[in-house]
């Protein structure tokens, strides 16, 4: 894998259209790279953009371009199935929950995939795609990546989770487990000595070890990870020349610092000069100044600029109207793929 490019901001700003116009020219300039554009916002608009229906499977968009919009309960089902089965039979182990049936069922509807954090399956769906381990055996080898990320919190989230994975499901099980202990805390210690000799420690001890295993192989992964978007990964921030979203972008600079590098700022939907508008000539002087703050507090990044289309940017023509706004009809991939200032 060569690339990989982040497109994130506030919501409404126009990070989708950004994303899939990117995705069409480098596809345009790059035929023989296979690229992928994959959506992790909760409201997903690919298949809007693109007047086909996309979902949660590879689409293929152009002859070497594919995207999705992934279902992350469906991935945290896959990949958590194993882990979730041995945290359950070992927590249906412990003394006294075997005799409860109604704890048993507790444990056995709660304690399941859905239960997971929503940020914690798009980072597993993530992974998946970046596993530099993994990505050969995937039925098509991605030479690029474009994500359109949600908005700065869940953002943030979906960096953090790789490096600190681990974390994040150890708590999540022993908050679980903590919910088990709740509901036998009230046994008395007569009866826990009554059923003590029928425990069967050297079984719970080996499925812990099982299970220690996983959690290690699962840390290794969130590492290979964070690596990987550290050295290969660009982080384009997208806004609006309004000051909720240029606040929100120096928010996420700030905050993303440590796991991706930040290569560039869109400023995206200014208003055309108008000719016979005063309200028009009113709300562009605002941009304008707030594209000059932009600018100031940016100034050593790409800044790319674009104005509002008259048409929506929908199918692949209004997608290329819209990449030669923002980067110009006569740019390189490389100018795409590696922004100088």
């Amino acid at each position: 894998m060569e690339k990989i490019i982040v497109l994130g901001g506030k919501g409404g700003v126009g990070k989708s259209s950004i994303s899939a116009s990117t995705a069409v020219l480098l596809s345009d300039l790059l035929p023989y790279k296979n690229i992928l554009l994959i959506s992790f916002d909760m409201a997903h608009n690919l298949s809007d953009l693109f007047q086909i229906e996309i979902g949660n499977k590879l689409t293929q968009l152009t002859k070497n371009l594919w995207g999705i919009e992934p279902d992350a309960d469906s991935y945290a089902k896959k990949y958590t199935k194993e882990l979730i089965e041995k945290m359950k039979i070992l927590m249906s182990q412990m003394p006294l929950v075997g005799m409860i049936p109604q704890i048993e069922k507790f444990i056995d509807t709660t304690f399941t995939a859905d239960s997971i954090p929503l940020a914690l399956k798009n980072a597993m769906f993530f992974q998946k795609i970046l596993d530099a381990e993994d990505i050969n055996t995937q039925e098509i080898q991605f030479d690029i990546i474009i994500a359109d990320f949600p908005p700065t919190a869940n953002m943030i989230t979906l960096f953090e989770i790789p490096e600190d994975q681990v974390k994040v499901m150890l708590k999540y099980s022993l908050n679980f487990y903590n919910s088990i202990k709740g509901a036998i805390r009230n046994v008395s210690k007569v009866w826990r000595n009554i059923i003590k000799p029928f425990d069967n420690y050297e079984k719970r001890r080996e499925l812990g070890k099982e299970i220690f295993n996983m959690i290690v192989e699962l840390e290794r992964r969130g590492e290979r990870i964070s690596d990987l978007i550290h050295d290969i990964g660009s982080l384009r921030l997208v806004t609006i020349a309004e000051k909720p979203s240029f606040e929100e972008i120096k928010r996420a600079r700030d905050l993303t610092m440590r796991y991706i590098k930040l290569e560039g700022v869109h400023i995206n939907m200014i208003t055309p000069e108008p000719k016979k508008c005063d309200f028009c000539t009113k709300i562009r002087l605002q941009q304008l100044k707030y594209t000059l703050e932009i600018k100031k507090e940016f100034k050593k990044l790409k800044i790319w600029e674009s104005e509002k289309l008259r048409e929506e940017p929908i199918g692949l023509d209004g997608l290329r109207n819209l990449a030669f706004e923002v980067y110009g009809e006569n740019i390189s991939a490389d100018e795409i793929l590696y922004p100088k200032v």
